[in-house]
């Protein structure tokens, strides 16, 4: 109902102005929409006279009072009760029908309101993508949430999107972790604890390379390196044992990423892996077209590389402004280029050639868009990828990087190799023993089973909304004492609301219809829920726009806020005048909660 009022004073507005001969005119941020509790500021407001002032030559307040009488003049809008100017201005106070309508279409349109139902385009939408041969650590959990959410607001918003898992199974550090498994032959330690045997491999190797380093044993230092390179190299050549070994790693590795998505109630359509587009030959048909297109280059050690200029980033995600040098000639002064290697002096590939296949496979698959969750330390990267799948000719496919800031815990950030390793699933066990205590404190009468129950989709809303409670490009700390309270702004404080919400329908006989009961009064905390409902639609536009779920959780936020102030405020049940009225006004709300948990995946509860 609200975006509705929108796109229609902008189209009014549009034609005034095409009246006036100003139709040429920029007009940013056109509308604004506004505070209810603000009753100077309509609910609708725009700054236009601002942006028209040097245009006219005139001041902003006699430009938006004529505005005003135009809007006047081209007849109501539905909605409008009043347009007034303050300042530069036009306010858009909204009528008694507004609240009713808002409620109306909720309840009509049940969980499909806010969704755009017309397919906008086909897009891959890659996420999460962790390494076999390692549990799934806390910048994974960041990413799987994040991505799932932004995949479920896209979805929402029209876009036919098949999710990948990019699993991130071939590479040097394979070969490392089968000479240092070769080394140990320890079977039945794989067999029983696979993935922590393999981390702890991996560590080895790690801290092997360090005591080298520190002892400035460079000889020694190149052998080792050498020896996962052999490895890798005789991996990728399809050595039979080695290929069996890697089997095993990639299983194991499936298995437990299984589980960890099982709990965090996330799916994808497929499961590519890097090692996908090696064995379908798809790096190679990248390096022969690379090569034969005069594209690659040779350089001095005999690796294969797609120079990529500057100049060649400018804009280089959208297919209609990108502009790169599609000759390879490098004059021996112009050092103002980066080296995308595409095959190493050893004849292996790198991730930049896998990622450049993968670009292939996708666009013969037809896709639109390609979108990428990956880390903002990435970006550099993804620029020089995009740059270079252009050099190749794959010029009508948009890219997207959907880059986010790091995730760690107080006590400090993490490394791998070093040991210091924050896995997906230690943070969730910690959640729930924390959700499981809230919950026992909140309600000590509760059996063992039902406070299980609570406590997991406590621990579930609580690490999915934290996930995405920031803007996705600011680094954040994911403390999980103050995430699971119920008070503040914590994922458990928006479950708490709903779950009010739904324990007020659950009493009540019936939920009459709005129209039907639209002459019982509201009061100020009634309607200013009613407008909190009518801004859902705007939220998830918001978040397209963005390619960000922030503004959802914030939105969530301010929801729980409004509706816990009617809560306390008004009675509801045991109303004189208004029950069946605010009773329709209580369902529109759990439905917005409910259908915000969905594209969210946060567990709407009926306890707690």
């Amino acid at each position: 109902m609200l975006q509705v009022l929108r796109d229609r004073i902008i189209e009014d507005m549009t034609a005034i102005l095409e009246e006036w001969g100003c139709e040429a005119v920029a007009v940013a941020n056109p509308v604004e929409i506004n505070e209810y509790t603000d009753e100077e500021k309509g609910l609708v407001a725009t700054p236009v006279a601002f942006q028209l002032a040097s245009e006219l030559g005139r001041p902003p307040a006699d430009i938006a009072a004529d505005l005003a009488a135009a809007f006047r003049d081209r007849g109501p809008i539905g909605g409008i009760d009043t347009i007034e100017t303050v300042g530069g201005y036009i306010n858009f106070h909204v009528d008694e029908a507004f609240t009713t309508r808002t409620l109306e279409v909720i309840l009509e349109e049940d969980a499909e309101y806010g969704v755009v139902e017309d397919t906008v385009e086909s897009a891959l939408f890659e996420f999460s993508s962790p390494n076999i041969a390692k549990p799934m650590h806390i910048g994974h959990l960041r990413n799987t949430v994040l991505g799932d959410v932004l995949g479920n607001v896209l979805e929402a918003r029209g876009y036919d999107l098949v999710r990948d898992n990019h699993i991130g199974d071939w590479g040097v550090q394979f070969g490392h972790i089968l000479y240092e498994f070769e080394q140990a032959e320890d079977t039945d330690r794989f067999e029983s604890e696979p993935i922590d045997y393999l981390l702890e491999l991996y560590q080895r190797y790690g801290r092997h390379e360090a005591e080298l380093e520190e002892k400035d044993r460079t000889d020694d230092l190149e052998q080792l390196r050498d020896t996962g390179r052999e490895y890798f190299a005789r991996l990728e050549a399809g050595e039979e044992e080695l290929r069996a070994l890697w089997e095993q790693f990639s299983e194991a590795s499936r298995d437990r990423f299984e589980t960890t998505y099982d709990g965090l109630g996330v799916d994808f359509d497929t499961w590519h892996g890097e090692s996908f587009y090696v064995t379908e030959s798809w790096t190679s048909r990248v390096r022969e077209r690379a090569t034969e297109s005069g594209i690659a280059v040779e350089t001095d050690d005999g690796a294969s590389v797609i120079p990529v200029f500057d100049d060649d980033l400018t804009a280089v995600e959208d297919p209609e402004r990108a502009d790169v040098r599609t000759d390879a000639d490098v004059a021996e002064d112009d050092t103002d280029h980066e080296a995308f290697v595409i095959t190493k002096r050893d004849g292996t590939t790198t991730y930049g050639t896998r990622d450049l296949a993968t670009i292939a496979y996708r666009v013969e698959q037809g896709y639109d868009e390609l979108f990428y969750v990956v880390g903002s330390e990435q970006r550099e990267y993804f620029q020089q990828l995009f740059a270079a799948a252009r050099k190749l000719g794959y010029t009508d496919v948009r890219f997207t990087h959907v880059d986010y800031g790091l995730i760690d815990l107080p006590e400090g950030s993490m490394s791998t190799r070093a040991g210091r390793l924050i896995t997906a699933e230690d943070v969730l066990d910690q959640v729930r023993e924390n959700a499981r205590s809230v919950v026992e404190e909140n309600d000590p009468a509760l059996d063992a089973p039902t406070t299980s129950e609570i406590a997991d989709g406590v621990a579930l809303g609580t690490v999915r909304f934290e996930n995405i409670a920031k803007r996705r490009t600011k680094n954040t700390t994911f403390d999980t004492e103050r995430a699971t309270s119920l008070e503040g702004d914590t994922g458990p404080y928006v479950q708490y609301a709903a779950t009010r919400g739904l324990n007020i329908l659950l009493e009540a006989d019936e939920v009459p219809e709005p129209g039907v009961v639209a002459d019982q009064p509201f009061n100020e905390f009634d309607h200013q829920l009613a407008v909190q409902l009518a801004r859902y639609p705007l939220v998830l536009e918001r978040c397209e726009e963005r390619y960000d779920p922030a503004p959802l959780a914030q939105y969530l936020l301010d929801l729980a806020r409004v509706f816990n102030k009617l809560y306390h405020e008004n009675r509801v049940l045991d109303a004189d005048q208004s029950r069946e009225r605010r009773l329709a006004l209580v369902a529109a709300t759990v439905e917005v909660f409910e259908t915000a948990f969905e594209v969210t995946g946060i567990p709407m509860l009926r306890r707690m």
